[in-house]
């Protein structure tokens, strides 16, 4: 279940309980009962609030404000027809798989799953690894947003260490081809290596399952997850193209650190 900070639980309780003030008391209330918090989030008026005052995108937290918007899609796909895939840079085609993908978007792990990936990118780390060749000691700087920096600093470690690595590898690539594949097939600021969306998410396949099959995705809980990731990373990928061209296709480069 989401675990909300004390910000973001009262924006929830004062946007949908409408008829009341006693905001404390709810909380109280809400905050010893899941059930209660999961019925609050599912409430539309949510993401009502986040189209009447766009300035509440960046005063929630991430995690609450892709919980709002995958939930929202959630509902929406429902009554969709279909999703429309991406051929090339400009021509899109429909494909009757929403059903699919509003499923997908139907469990809880998996929500919560993209909810917090999504979060992820809208800060950036990186990692400093010193080394030595011949007599000299060197340095290089990774970046966590970069495909090709996290490949790179996978092959610098043993295979136990590798899972966080597999994981983000993957999560790049979702990420990439779901909410800017605008910039997949052009030379994006961070790219080294320039890949088709169908190259991108053949690896994040590849990747998920690298990390779905590892030791460390058991200990997480986190196996299941990411095999069906892999297995199904092209409905993930609808569901946050439906989110980027629906929701913050304006506000993309301020919520997130490309």
């Amino acid at each position: 279940m989401i675990k909300l900070s004390d910000k973001d639980l009262m924006f929830v309780i004062q946007t949908v309980a409408t008829q009341r003030r006693d905001y404390e008391h709810i909380k109280e209330i809400v905050e010893g009962k899941p059930d209660l918090l999961d019925l609050m989030l599912d409430d539309e008026k949510l993401f009502q609030r986040l189209l009447r005052e766009e300035e509440v995108l960046l005063q929630i937290s991430p995690r609450l404000l892709f919980e709002i918007l995958l939930r929202q899609a959630r509902r929406e796909l429902k009554r969709e027809a279909y999703t429309v895939e991406r051929m090339g840079l400009t021509w899109k085609i429909p494909v009757f798989d929403s059903p699919k993908v509003a499923k997908l978007l139907e469990d809880e792990g998996m929500r919560g799953y993209l909810a917090e990936m999504l979060g992820s990118f809208s800060r950036t780390k990186s990692t400093v690894l010193y080394f030595r060749r011949g007599t000299r000691i060197y340095w290089k700087r990774f970046s966590d947003m970069d495909f090709d920096d996290v490949e790179e600093l996978s092959r610098f470690v043993e295979e136990k260490y590798r899972f966080p690595l597999y994981k983000r590898m993957g999560d790049i690539s979702l990420f990439l081809t779901g909410v800017f594949p605008e910039y997949v097939n052009s030379p994006y600021p961070r790219a080294r290596v320039r890949r088709s969306l169908e190259e991108l998410e053949r690896e994040g396949r590849e990747v998920y399952r690298l990390a779905s099959e590892h030791e460390e995705a058991r200990r997480s809980n986190l196996g299941d997850i990411l095999w069906r990731l892999s297995e199904n990373f092209n409905l993930a990928r609808k569901s946050l193209n439906f989110i980027s061209d629906r929701y913050i296709h304006r506000h993309k480069l301020t919520l997130f650190a490309l």
